[in-house]
């Protein structure tokens, strides 16, 4: 008889229990070096921050719908520039949801009487957002809870640089409407907020970075805060996250033994 396939997660599990890391957060000097450009300052973040190492941390999480509040714990494990494995942490029993993004691929399942459902479908944003409370697709999203911009392609697109009050900002623009604008701290080198606009430069979300703490050989926020007029409030606060070797395998879920798949796509 072959094995029923298991969801837990061994390596995120086994460091659950464990000690936070001592870092606490990273200390801004007095006066701030200059950026010789936006792209030295683009530059500057992509070498202090997530390396390319998958990371693993417990995510306190909240969701608040116009005043309506659904807290969720999980186990997560990320790695960029798109891969992503979560499992829920109930207050008793098993976990009752998995998701996994890998490869473009979005797999969830939820547990259940029969084998439970399971499902396959593209990581775009309105697949994902029947799972995850941010209507983005998984190229937008994983960088977000990671502290980072999303990846922006090949293709070169113009920057403006200047500064604001303490910090740096980096505007982006495409077919000459400003498209996102990223807020650096050069005291250390980190990003602390991102805005993506929309049409006529109406903002999309805003994601604040927050708590920095040096995970491996970069930094990664320990709360991630996100919000828009269109989406709901989404807090997310890491506790002993840390830095694990991880190949794309071990990101997606595999098909249960008599679960029932839907694709999603069809």
């Amino acid at each position: 008889m072959p094995q029923r396939t298991t969801y837990r997660i061994p390596v995120l599990l086994a460091l659950l229990g464990l000690f936070l890391s001592g870092c606490a957060g990273v200390a801004v000097s007095v006066r701030p070096a200059p950026y010789d450009s936006p792209e030295s300052a683009l530059r500057a973040i992509a070498a202090s921050g997530p390396a390319d190492e998958a990371i693993t941390a417990t995510a306190n999480i909240l969701i608040d719908r116009q005043g309506e509040k659904y807290p969720l714990k999980a186990a997560l494990m990320m790695k960029k520039p798109s891969d992503l494995r979560l499992e829920s942490i109930p207050l008793l029993g098993t976990p009752d949801f998995f998701l996994s993004i890998s490869g473009g691929e979005l797999r969830a399942f939820f547990p259940g009487k029969g084998g439970g459902s399971f499902y396959i479908g593209r990581g775009t944003a309105r697949n994902l957002s029947r799972f995850f409370p941010l209507a983005l697709p998984a190229g937008e999203i994983i960088p977000l809870l990671m502290g980072l911009p999303p990846a922006e392609g090949e293709a070169p697109f113009p920057l403006n640089g200047e500064w604001e009050q303490e910090l740096y900002r980096v505007d982006r623009h495409e077919a000459g409407k400003k498209v996102r604008s990223l807020w650096i701290d050069p005291a250390v080198n980190l990003l602390t907020r991102i805005r993506t606009f929309g049409e006529g430069e109406t903002t999309a979300y805003t994601a604040d970075f927050s708590e920095h703490a040096r995970v491996g050989k970069g930094f990664l926020p320990r709360r991630v805060a996100i919000s828009g007029d269109s989406l709901p409030e989404l807090t997310v606060r890491y506790t002993d996250p840390r830095q694990i070797a991880a190949d794309e395998a071990s990101f997606s879920l595999p098909v249960p033994e008599g679960a029932t798949v839907i694709h999603l796509d069809d």
